[in-house]
């Protein structure tokens, strides 16, 4: 035989004779199939974290019990077709004596591992990666435009920096690579 608890939560209009009754006809069922009530304990009424076929209170009953498996299959089964039952929990309750073993406890912890790796980089643009310094090469600036003005190793635009909109200087002329020619006047064909 196993132990288990199960937690129930009861209509809240139901009152405290129908609350032990409940109780009660639970119990003659775990024991009506070989197992044992070691201990049944009533919480009262209590708020929901969210509403149960529009209720926000329940009456909560604990069971502990030992059993067989297959009895666990039957109170399931009359606790979902009883109205007045609106929400139940059976759970395996381990022994406080019961060690877990060595192999398991590096099972579970390799499992939490993989959980918190996963997912990392997923939905936010760039893959998840160390930074480039960490790889030996230069690092990138994260969040900068990459827009070629921008880019490593160009020079900065000719006239020096941009002047506000409506500035009163006005932006200096760029200076051109061939000197200009003076213009010459000629008697062919010139003023």
């Amino acid at each position: 035989m196993r132990s288990y608890e199960c937690l129930f939560i009861v209509h809240p209009a139901a009152d405290s004779n129908e609350l032990s009754g409940s109780a009660e006809k639970y119990g003659e069922i775990i024991t009506g199939k070989g197992g044992t009530v070691h201990k049944t304990d009533l919480w009262g009424k209590r708020k929901l974290a969210y509403p149960i076929e529009k209720h926000s209170d329940g009456n909560y009953i604990l069971l502990r019990f030992e059993a067989e498996p297959a009895t666990i299959a039957e109170l399931e089964f009359r606790m979902r077709v009883d109205d007045r039952v609106l929400r139940y929990m059976t759970s395996y309750e381990v022994p406080e004596g019961a060690g877990r073993s060595e192999e398991l406890m590096q099972l579970t912890e390799r499992k939490e591992r993989d959980r918190r790796g996963r997912g990392r980089g997923r939905g936010r643009g760039r893959p998840y990666d160390r930074h480039r310094d960490d790889r030996g090469g230069p690092r990138e600036p994260r969040y900068e435009s990459r827009s070629p003005e921008n880019a490593p190793g160009a020079s900065p635009p000719a006239g020096g920096p941009a002047k506000a909109a409506g500035g009163d200087a006005e932006p200096a002329a760029a200076p051109s690579a061939a000197p200009a020619k003076a213009e010459s006047k000629t008697e062919e064909g010139g003023e």
